[in-house]
């Protein structure tokens, strides 16, 4: 069959070569269709471009908020808001306010003597010291843990040992002062 389609060819060949082609036609209908190819070709490549600009945006905003939420957790952004135990309950507060205004007047107190160079004072002063470690965690513990109840009792006992200790310091130098007078009055 293919030798007599080729036999077929060669006998009408020149019947068949009568037209010529239209090259300019052709020519612009090739260039047509490359454009549109071309083209398409552009936007798909600017289409791919955008979406991986937004993508790669998207993952920069992703990744900065989850770098400040981590920021936040790590370094306790809570503990800039300030908590304390008014803020809780105003109850607690004005307890609170009693405890220091008690404190204040046992400190002034204790700074109206002059004679607290006793060893037994020193100490009393170092366990006042303590206490106040004691009470700069437990705040620090309330502005990132809010309000447990644990450590609102540990705020309050803070402050009623600190004046109980404060009290002691005050017997303490009443007991030497007395002392020294007592023993300027026997000689």
């Amino acid at each position: 069959m293919f030798q007599e389609l080729e036999k077929y060819l060669i006998k009408r060949r020149a019947d068949l070569d009568v037209e010529t082609p239209d090259d300019t036609a052709l020519w612009n209908s090739i260039r047509g269709e490359l454009d549109k190819k071309l083209n398409t070709g552009i936007n798909h490549n600017r289409k791919k471009k955008l979406i991986m600009i937004r993508n790669l945006a998207a993952a920069a905003i992703i990744l900065f908020s989850l770098g400040y939420i981590a920021n936040d957790i790590i370094n306790g952004r809570n503990s800039s808001r300030e908590m304390t135990l008014s803020s809780i309950n105003n109850s607690l507060g004005q307890q609170e306010n009693d405890y220091k205004i008690l404190v204040r007047l046992k400190t002034e107190e204790v700074k109206a003597y002059k004679s607290m160079d006793d060893d037994e004072i020193r100490e009393l002063f170092d366990e006042i010291g303590k206490l106040d470690g004691i009470y700069n965690q437990s705040m620090k513990d309330l502005r990132e843990l809010g309000p447990d109840p644990r450590i609102i009792n540990t705020i309050f006992d803070t402050y009623e040992q600190k004046i109980r200790l404060l009290g002691l310091i005050i017997l303490e130098i009443n007991k030497t002062d007395s002392h020294e007078n007592n023993e300027k009055n026997l000689y």
